[in-house]
């Protein structure tokens, strides 16, 4: 049992009780005693002068308790069944006789609660069932909302609502579980809702799998502010909102079999030459109790690539298997990858694939800023560049290559490039590096390959140091002589790091293991935000090649030059090849920092170019659902589609002019497809400081809710009422009495 004051404010009324007090002793003190001489024998007798005074206390006392009486009732007390037992007791009981409550159902919308649970449902739909079924208990006056968390909080019913039929049914059209859920964000949007409310009971229910991802237990900052907010209301409204949350599926008994669950894809690169090969890389986890045996299959477009197929397994109960598939496309133009898992009696099938894009390009428009022309062939800074990157005769290169020194080099120049390569380039006046930021911040690439020419002096100063830091290294000493031709150090293929450069430290004799340096600069990486990475270094221990993102777009500097002043790089075998992975890898839109996610804005160019009367372009949502973009079309000619808000993580399709498509990708949270539950220190964590209460069991939140808060109060001020009449009657009867007795004593004094 538990008791409650509902206007406790009013404990100052308690005061009053001395009241009667200080009436008594100022009476009291206005008495006049006047002594003559024949008072001896008319004094009342000490017994009867007793009795006197005791009913002047019992009185003062009465008067007390009637105050205390109606003070308390004002307060208006009541006491609740709090034990376990009294919850079982009410088990079942109907809501209808409960007080009117305003209540936010929160339905976790995420991919896991798909679930199956048996083979005809799953936790969405255990769910719903309850969520249904606890609306049509409410008694008159409830009202409800209904919330989806999702990747983003999405209202299916909001403002609350009194009709019982229309909530149901929205509980009913449920939209899919898929993606996953951001559950601090839906308590939010359930205080937001809830301080519209009317009633003095306030309730928000989380429905959920109990999965532990969706409290974003690693966000304490935000728990922190939710809490601050619970009391802003309950300071304002005089209210105290409760939150319930309860698993549905947790304690069913797990199916046997497999549960697989495929990994995002990892990509080379997600830019690539018609033809070029393709490698996807992913994995295949098994979360169920008996070891998984299943056939992965890749996909391009939605359609099986014909012998990729590859059988999985058997994989162990918690453990993991790599896959890697390997394919080419020759149609340029945006593609969609998949890995699959090929139908299975598997609970969650939401997990069993995984997607990304890929965009092929017919030629990448690749602009080379030569700093040091020369008169005769090859003498060129970016001649051995241009050669590697777009052979004469070719009649389909992978790269367009443009040549330009460095004085014609402008903003102009960029226009229509996604990588530009500064060979051995001194310095760039204020307008060649503002449109270099520009480009950057535009999601191009930049590789600088600095030389004998190049200004130190200018580049740490104007690009680390005090600038716009787009530098990802201090450029340092001269290592070995540029006219020496003798070499000082050589590539480390064991140092090659991340998915461009590792390929080409495999094997027992790299290539690039022999090409000789004749000459470097010793390369400090950046540490400012973002942070530089080493993908290479030399067997010295010296970097090599280091990379930094910066805007949209990233940036490469080497130590050296890539020409055949700077050593025998340029006669190697692996050259080509690395110059064209360079150069892709900084072209590539998967690269980009500006990662999109859930909530935020999406922008893709649109080519072909729309119809001049074209103002919106349509786009296919992760759901299912038809949205469409609007069309923003710039002073250059070019034309972007623009999605203000994307709901959802997953892969957006947009349908070109031309008919074609082009596929976007939202990121999402990995970490959805992993059943780590909420353990008993988690729920601690999340409940103290404030009413949020975890139960285990659904079947009891009904009759907790009945037995709990308001809705399941005892009020005891109609009681409190009627013993203050009580005592008014008991006060004028002991008045009465008093009076009487002063009258005998008048009457035995003469008066």
């Amino acid at each position: 049992m538990s008791w409650h004051l509902a206007n406790p404010a009013l404990l100052l009324g308690l005061l009053g009780l001395g009241i009667p007090v200080i009436i008594h002793l100022l009476n009291r003190r206005r008495a006049v005693v006047v002594d003559w001489g024949a008072m001896m024998f008319l004094e009342l007798g000490r017994r009867a002068r007793r009795k006197f005074q005791l009913t002047e206390i019992l009185l003062m006392a009465g008067r007390m308790l009637l105050l205390a009486l109606v003070a308390l009732a004002v307060m208006k007390p009541f006491w609740t069944e709090r034990s376990a037992a009294a919850a079982s007791k009410n088990a079942g009981a109907s809501l209808a006789g409960s007080d009117p409550r305003d209540v936010v159902l929160v339905v976790d919308g995420s991919a896991s609660m798909a679930r199956k649970i048996d083979p005809k449902s799953t936790a969405q739909d255990e769910a719903v069932a309850w969520a249904s079924d606890f609306v049509k208990r409410l008694g008159p006056g409830s009202s409800v909302a209904i919330l989806a968390a999702r990747d983003r909080v999405k209202p299916v019913v909001a403002p609350a609502s009194f009709d019982k039929t229309k909530l149901v049914e929205a509980l009913t059209g449920l939209l899919k579980p898929r993606g996953s859920s951001d559950l601090p964000s839906a308590v939010a949007e359930a205080f937001s809702l809830l301080e519209k409310g009317q009633n003095p009971a306030r309730e928000i229910v989380l429905l959920t799998d109990g999965q532990r991802h969706p409290w974003r237990l690693d966000e304490p900052g935000r728990w922190k502010l939710l809490r601050e907010l619970h009391q802003q209301i309950e300071k304002r409204q005089g209210v105290s909102v409760r939150l319930w949350s309860v698993p549905f599926g947790v304690n069913a008994a797990k199916p046997a079999g497999a549960d697989g669950a495929v990994a995002p894809l990892e990509l080379v690169r997600g830019l690539v030459p018609p033809g070029g090969v393709i490698t996807v890389k992913t994995t295949v986890a098994n979360s169920g109790p008996d070891p998984l045996t299943r056939t992965a299959e890749l996909l391009v477009d939605g359609k099986a690539v014909p012998g990729k197929g590859q059988a999985v397994g058997p994989v162990p109960s918690g453990g993991k298997t790599p896959l890697q598939f390997q394919t080419t496309i020759l149609d340029p133009g945006s593609h969609l990858l998949t890995v699959r898992l090929a139908p299975g009696d598997d609970p969650l099938e939401a997990n069993d694939e995984a997607s990304r894009p890929i965009d092929v390009t017919a030629a990448l428009p690749v602009l080379l800023v030569d700093g040091e022309p020369g008169l005769e062939p090859l003498s060129n800074e970016t001649d051995f560049l241009r050669v590697a990157l777009a052979p004469t005769g070719d009649d389909a290169p992978q790269v367009k290559a443009t040549v330009v020194k460095l004085p014609e080099f402008t903003a102009e120049s960029l226009k229509d490039q996604s990588v530009v390569i500064l060979a051995n380039v001194d310095s760039l006046d204020a307008a060649q590096g503002a449109a270099v930021v520009t480009f950057l911040n535009d999601g191009g690439g930049v590789l600088i390959a600095p030389g004998d020419r190049t200004d130190v002096d200018h580049f740490n100063g104007a690009y680390i140091q005090v600038g716009t830091g787009l530098m990802p290294a201090i450029l340092g000493d001269w290592r070995g002589e540029p006219t020496s031709r003798k070499a000082v150090a050589h590539p480390a293929p064991p140092s090659f790091s991340g998915a461009v450069l590792a390929p080409f430290g495999a094997g027992e004799s790299p290539p690039l293991a022999d090409a000789d340096l004749f000459f470097y600069r010793v390369l400090t990486p950046a540490t400012k935000p973002p942070a530089a990475a080493v993908l290479a270094r030399l067997d010295n221990g010296d970097p090599w090649i280091v990379e930094r993102p910066f805007g949209k777009g990233r940036v490469i500097v080497t130590a050296g030059p890539l020409d055949a002043e700077g050593g025998t790089l340029p006669v190697n075998p692996d050259f080509v090849p690395l110059v064209h992975e360079l150069v892709y890898h900084l072209a590539d839109p998967a690269n980009s920092s500006d990662e999109v996610r859930p909530g935020e804005r999406i922008a893709f160019p649109i080519t072909p170019l729309p119809r001049p009367d074209a103002t919106t372009i349509p786009v296919l949502t992760p759901d299912g659902a038809t949205v469409n973009a609007s069309i923003e079309r710039a002073k250059d000619e070019t034309a972007v589609g623009v999605l203000p808000i994307a709901e959802e993580s997953g892969i957006y399709r947009v349908t070109l002019p031309d008919s074609r498509y082009l596929y976007l990708s939202v990121s999402g949270d990995p970490r959805e497809s992993e059943p780590e539950p909420l353990s008993a220190s988690d729920t601690k964590t999340l409940s103290t400081g404030w009413p949020l209460v975890f139960e285990t069991d659904p079947a009891r939140l009904p009759s907790l809710l009945l037995t709990s808060g308001r809705g399941g109060r005892h009020p005891i001020w109609r009681w409190l009422v009627l013993a203050a009449l009580a005592g008014l009657c008991t006060e004028v009867w002991l008045t009465r009495r008093l009076v009487r007795q002063r009258g005998i004593a008048d009457m035995a004094t003469g008066d």
